[in-house]
């Protein structure tokens, strides 16, 4: 049984179906297709709300680097996806944080950046349909 919990700020984009699953760290007992995915906001907290219920239709392996690479004005940091072993090139990448929630790449880096840095991220994206 996955229980998730989202920010408000996510909140929109799964009420409207935009976001398609989440990305999150590995668990002793990873969700699996067919399984029901409880998903919540506010969770462990006055006010909690259940958002929806709905079932694993997918789970993937992710994996989410940053990469500093040397140029002539400097080091550039570049931030590489690997989804299963397979690295996303530029559009992938963007239609991956779109579904996400986050409107753009850059965005979803800065999630995952700050306010401190969780790369690199070795986890599972758990994707479902909304009903």
């Amino acid at each position: 049984m996955g229980l998730y919990n989202f920010q408000k700020r996510f909140v929109p984009f799964l009420l409207s179906g935009e976001k398609t699953h989440t990305i999150r760290a590995k668990r002793a007992n990873p969700d699996k297709p067919g399984n029901t995915l409880h998903l919540y906001t506010g969770l462990r907290q006055k006010g909690a709300r259940l958002l929806m219920r709905v079932s694993c239709v997918k789970v993937e392996e992710v994996e989410i680097c940053e990469v500093q690479h040397a140029t002539r004005s400097g080091v550039v940091p570049h931030f590489t996806v690997q989804i299963d072993g397979v690295y996303l090139d530029e559009s992938d990448k963007e239609a991956l944080a779109r579904r996400d929630g986050f409107s753009n790449f850059a965005e979803m880096v800065k999630f995952w950046k700050e306010p401190t840095n969780r790369l690199p991220f070795e986890g599972h994206i758990i994707h479902w349909k909304k009903p």
